[in-house]
């Protein structure tokens, strides 16, 4: 039977990289959510705040690494030849573990020095960041190969390890009531051993290719990375700026009421993350190849066809958003105005397809500067019209109608200069979105009828 479904027409439309990646993300997240309610159910207030300052600054610094290389090794090694993917390969791994190294000395040196600011969250974070760091190094290139070799099926493999583990332990320590921070920090950093141990032995890590490195490799890679770290970086610090802003303006309260419905946006960023995740090599491969036209039309198809993707999907939580904030935050959260933040995000929404695709175009036809601009153009948009909002509404709906000019500004910005490269209409986005999307319901419709019997 097994064999039978293996060979089916069915199995052959799910097992594409566009589900894969997409059922990877749904997992994480799924199991993210339950590790972290796990979390929040079963440590102190005080505990709980630690362990996200925990996770926030590593995710901040990790941040750093990956903006310096996950985009430049992929942009360099999909669809290069064997001696060159092996030159990149190698040329990643020196830089990692450069980078690796100087965070390493940094935290060293911190430590030895005493503080001019004494903080128990900030004494946790630096006594456990390093070796939590070299940790997730192999888990870490390994991510980066399996998404350039769009090998997606591995990716989700390896994930799954890493939160499999984590929700395992973090159970285990609820049931037999030994939860303590402690005890969560040395799992975390178990489950990331094991993870990227499990990375080396079935060789997705490529290290044995780190004598094929070269300088003239590492100064190409470094040169794109100082673009694109400052990206990352800065769309991280897009991220937060909310946080930051509606803690000091309006206190942890409003600040809880605000990030209970921007949960629910992972809704929208799992199917956008899995999209960009397939169409970024195949973009990548079709710049390398010089093909201009290839590449305009993946963007153009991906772009377009997540955006009518979302749609249904925004929809049913408009409509639903005083029942989602019921379900994830209970009864003290109805009455706010978590329910209405959520619906001014979701309309926002519809245009995060579109604008994360300029972002991601800009990177592989080798303009990070560009994309850098555009980041840090809305970072200072986010924040100016957050206080804005604030100081006039005097609530989190200053900070969430905020949202609106500011993406429209890098959704403009990303256009125009993509535009300079190659020349891609908004309505024909949505067209060929139409299009396609049409395409793959009934291809997949057509997988789902019997064979005729002759």
């Amino acid at each position: 039977m097994i064999n039978r479904f293996r060979n089916s027409k069915i199995y052959s439309y799910l097992n594409n990289n566009h589900f894969l990646s997409l059922t990877g993300n749904v997992v994480m997240a799924g199991l993210s959510v339950l590790s972290s309610s796990l979390i929040f159910r079963s440590l102190h207030l005080q505990e709980v705040g630690m362990w996200i300052l925990f996770t926030t600054m590593l995710g901040l610094l990790d941040s750093i690494r990956a903006g310096f290389l996950t985009t430049a090794f992929i942009r360099a090694y999909s669809g290069a030849t064997p001696a060159r993917a092996a030159e990149v390969m190698g040329s990643t791994w020196f830089i990692a573990l450069l980078i690796t190294a100087l965070f390493i000395a940094l935290n060293t040196l911190v430590l030895v020095l005493p503080l001019p600011i004494k903080n128990e969250s900030l004494d946790v974070f630096l006594h456990w960041f390093s070796i939590t760091f070299i940790a997730t190094l192999p888990g870490f290139i390994a991510g980066c190969v399996l998404q350039a070799e769009m090998k997606f099926d591995k990716l989700l493999y390896l994930r799954v390890i890493s939160q499999g583990m984590f929700i395992i332990g973090i159970t285990f320590l609820v049931v037999t009531k030994q939860m303590t921070l402690l005890r969560l920090l040395y799992w975390n950093i178990g489950r990331e051993a094991v993870t990227s141990l499990a990375a080396l032995l079935f060789g997705w890590t490529n290290f044995k290719m780190l004598t094929s490195r070269t300088m003239e490799c590492v100064k190409e890679l470094a040169h794109f990375g100082k673009y694109s770290i400052g990206s990352f970086i800065g769309s991280m610090l897009l991220r937060d700026s909310d946080t930051f802003v509606i803690n000091f303006m309006l206190g942890p309260a409003a600040l809880a009421v605000y990030n209970i419905a921007q949960r629910f946006m992972e809704f929208i960023e799992i199917p956008l993350r899995s999209s960009v995740a397939t169409a970024m090599p195949a973009m990548s491969a079709a710049f390398n190849q010089n093909d201009k036209v290839r590449l305009g039309w993946v963007m153009q198809r991906y772009a377009g066809v997540i955006t009518w993707a979302l749609v249904p999907i925004i929809a049913v939580m408009f409509v639903g958003a005083d029942y989602l904030i019921l379900l994830l935050g209970g009864s003290k959260y109805t009455g706010t105005e978590a329910a209405n933040v959520l619906r001014i995000f979701l309309v926002i929404a519809i245009l995060f397809p579109i604008d994360r695709y300029f972002g991601v175009a800009l990177d592989v036809i080798n303009q990070p500067k560009m994309n850098l601009i555009k980041v840090f153009i809305t970072l200072i948009m986010s924040v100016t019209t957050n206080i804005i909002g604030i100081k006039l509404l005097h609530n989190i709906y200053g900070v969430a109608l905020a949202s609106a000019p500011t993406i429209i500004v890098g959704f403009i910005f990303g256009y125009y200069a993509f535009s300079r490269y190659s020349k891609i209409s908004l309505l024909a986005i949505i067209e060929t979105g139409f299009e396609e999307s049409k395409k793959i319901i009934f291809g997949f419709l057509a997988k789902l009828r019997p064979a005729k019997s002759h």
